[in-house]
């Protein structure tokens, strides 16, 4: 008898718990010691090469194997037909309110002296892909089928936010920067999911978080 491939919320949870620890690792042990103490330019790529590694290879292949279990199908999710003036108002919400943090961090707004075109690829083109893919293609998709939607962009929020703590950590951010840096992570979260949803197509909420990213680069460095 042939068993069919069936994906539980008890092997979500496995894969969650295996994901956040060997990104933990990532963060706080290998970057520090090895990833850092590169060029620049080697350790972005280095960076970007581990992230895919952790990050989008096994979305992509959990997808595939489990794809019965997607409420959307990576074909659809690939190929579905957008109709992008739709979210033209979420990216002027971006817009402004990138540009009034800035002139509230600096009281002044313009391109960071720190900004890179290093940080430029990846930072907003690579974060982009892989987070989206793990977090809305994979998780967000896998739990659609198991709750109702609002309850999986909740979810899907509540994992999203602690995945930048080991980060965040490797930085030393005080509270207060946990706590602001929570909030607007929970909300970009929601956001992309949301759109996810919606539009069922990946490309949504990949251009959204390249764009929230590179304003983010752009003004605060």
């Amino acid at each position: 008898m042939t068993k069919t491939r069936s994906l539980t919320i008890g092997k979500i949870v496995v894969y969650c718990i295996v994901f956040f620890a060997i990104w933990s690792v990532r963060e706080l042990i290998i970057r520090p010691v090895f990833l850092d103490s590169l060029d620049d330019v080697m350790s972005s790529v280095a960076k970007t090469l581990t992230k895919l590694a952790v990050w989008t290879v096994p979305a992509i292949i959990l997808i595939k194997y489990f794809e019965k279990d997607m409420a959307i199908s990576l074909r659809e999710m690939l190929t579905k037909e957008v109709k992008w003036i739709k979210y033209l108002p979420i990216l002027l919400g971006f817009l402004l309110y990138q540009l009034f943090g800035a002139w509230l961090t600096s009281g002044e707004i313009g391109i960071h002296p720190d900004f890179t075109s290093i940080r430029l690829i990846s930072t907003v083109i690579f974060v982009g892909i892989t987070e989206e893919i793990a977090f809305r293609a994979f998780l967000l998709n896998a739990t659609l089928t198991k709750m109702k939607p609002w309850s999986a962009v909740l979810l899907n929020a509540a994992l999203f936010v602690p995945i930048h703590y080991p980060f965040w950590i490797y930085q030393g951010l005080g509270l207060n920067e946990f706590l602001m840096g929570s909030v607007v992570v929970l909300a970009m979260s929601i956001i992309f999911s949301w759109t996810f949803i919606k539009s069922r197509n990946i490309f949504v909420p990949i251009i959204l978080h390249m764009i929230w990213n590179l304003l983010t680069v752009l003004l605060f460095g």
